[in-house]
């Protein structure tokens, strides 16, 4: 099972730039997260990049493979309010219904606004060929599209409290089906406590492929700006993320996410990106700077309540959201706690 995630955020807590994650919002979150079971292979905090705006998430997925499932199902029957109704019923119903069984993980995430207690949602894995939490294995076939559309209504439904509208289904199916070959659709969220109904689907494609999936689907966002948003990225990162949101029709918003397991000492189109990212006014230079020279990295630790050593990765990714011509950015600051005997 993997190690307690307050373990490793306080193992972590010294690399934490302060211009990204305030220290008193980062001694909240390591709080709270004392109430989160040893179930998360991957943790996060999501980071605004503009300037002014100090708003931090946190994250972490469960993958069914290790003992987290059962390590989470645990805590929730100890802790019903750890992660709200709708995460809830889905992690519970996750083993047991057939159509759900075989998703590879779940993917909590807490939005910590004000003092308050965090208002938290769920991404469903869709994909069971996921090889971890960004792509599917290369080369494994893809889902039947019944069963992957199936297992997204089923896992909206548990996180809504409700059915989903049938066109927000449709647009999902449609989306999938207009993939092309080396796309994957792989996971679906529901986030009511935003005030909504809307599903967010995340898929993966090929950076050339997706204005052309955009207009094959229908896509009624500012194309212009989603081929700034791609070019802002750089042509670098072949692989990339795409979060549509639909409802009673396809939304114009969209999430672009570029993800490589190689830093910024190693993999120069970081500079670039946000370079970029900066001369667009969407990112704080400041933070630029303190995501590029001091968060990547790894350091191997002994913990608490850990059996071995824990090497703990410390990687990040980033994400541009398109809202009619006008790009945001955040960043994810992924931690990969793994045991190792060295």
């Amino acid at each position: 099972m993997p190690p307690a995630p307050q373990e490793v955020l306080t193992a972590v807590a010294p690399h934490v730039p302060a211009a990204l994650v305030d220290p008193a919002r980062l001694r909240t979150i390591a709080g709270w997260s004392r109430r989160l079971p040893p179930a998360f292979n991957w943790l996060g905090f999501e980071c605004r990049l503009a300037a002014g705006d100090p708003r931090i998430d946190f994250a972490g997925c469960c993958e069914a493979w290790d003992g987290g499932r059962e390590q989470l199902l645990a805590a929730l029957a100890r802790d019903p309010e750890l992660c709200g109704p709708g995460p809830a019923a889905l992690v519970r119903a996750w083993p047991r219904e057939p159509v759900l069984k075989d998703s590879p993980s779940v993917w909590l995430e807490f939005d910590f606004v004000g003092d308050g207690p965090p208002a938290a949602f769920a991404f469903l894995c869709l994909d069971p060929a996921c090889a971890n939490t960004f792509r599917a294995h290369r080369g494994a076939e893809r889902p039947p599209l019944a069963g992957l559309v199936a297992a997204a209504e089923r896992g909206a439904t548990l996180l809504l409290g409700h059915a989903p509208s049938a066109r927000s289904i449709e647009s999902l199916r449609r989306a999938a089906e207009a993939l092309p070959a080396s796309g994957r659709a792989l996971h679906v969220a529901a986030t009511p406590h935003r005030g909504g109904d809307d599903l967010r689907v995340h898929y993966a494609l090929l950076a050339r492929d997706v204005p052309a999936w955009l207009r094959q689907i229908g896509w009624p966002g500012d194309l212009a700006t989603a081929e700034r948003a791609l070019a802002a990225i750089g042509d670098e990162f072949r692989q990339v993320g795409v979060q549509i949101a639909t409802g009673e029709a396809l939304r114009p918003v969209l999430g672009l996410e570029a993800y490589v397991a190689r830093g910024p000492a190693d993999f120069p189109a970081w500079q670039q990106t946000f370079a970029a990212l900066a001369a667009d006014g969407a990112c704080d230079p400041e933070k630029a700077q303190a995501l590029l020279g001091d968060w990547w990295g790894h350091t191997t630790v002994s913990l608490p309540g850990a059996p071995w050593r824990v090497a703990v990765h410390r990687q990040f990714y980033v994400k541009l959201t398109i809202d009619g011509d006008h790009l945001q950015a955040k960043a994810y600051l992924a931690i990969f706690p793994r045991y190792t005997l060295l």
